[in-house]
């Protein structure tokens, strides 16, 4: 793989920027769903709400900039591996745009739009039914693991892809870390 297979730099932006988001939200998450109702469960769920807007809105540029140019696979891998890293790579784009949908259309359910921040509420997308709310939540809760697995098994790629020695483990860092 030559250098010049990398990443443009918005794709780039694009995908730290969104992985910290995802990365804060999820032990957010994780934790605010086991504290009792007070001022930290609340502005938690405030937190983990904006931070999944943000996401969502970054996806929608981000699969526009991924669909429009990409570098080619590594050609190391064999089919297999090929096959686990589209499948990893689709999946996780799915899962990136379907879990804060999911998110809000439980906010929704129970009677809320999502919290950008202190600013307010967004609308909701779905008419009040809580039982539908606690079914949505537990939907959302489990994207929210998947999404945690998948970027886990993207981490092993770059490992292996940085243990094989070849140029697809630096196509999303900056160019100076390559130096």
């Amino acid at each position: 793989m030559t250098e010049r297979q990398t990443y443009s730099p918005l794709a780039k932006a694009l995908h730290w920027i969104i992985g910290a988001l995802v990365l804060i939200s999820l032990p957010i998450g994780i934790v605010m769903a086991d504290l009792h109702e007070g001022p930290l469960q609340d502005n938690l769920f405030v937190l983990h709400e904006s931070a999944g807007l943000i996401v969502l809105a970054l996806m929608l540029p981000r699969l526009a900039v991924r669909l429009r140019r990409r570098p080619g696979m590594s050609e190391g891998l064999t089919p297999i591996q090929r096959l686990v890293a589209k499948a990893t790579h689709r999946t996780l784009y799915l899962l990136l745009l379907a879990t804060p949908i999911v998110g809000w259309l439980a906010l929704s359910a129970y009677g809320l739009g999502p919290s950008f921040f202190w600013l307010g509420h967004l609308p909701t997308l779905a008419p009040k039914d809580e039982p539908l709310s606690k079914q949505l939540f537990e939907v959302h809760e489990l994207l929210g693991w998947a999404v945690l697995a998948l970027i886990a098994l993207h981490i092993v790629g770059v490992i292996r892809h940085r243990i094989a020695g070849d140029e697809a483990a630096w196509r999303m860092f900056p160019e100076s870390w390559r130096k």
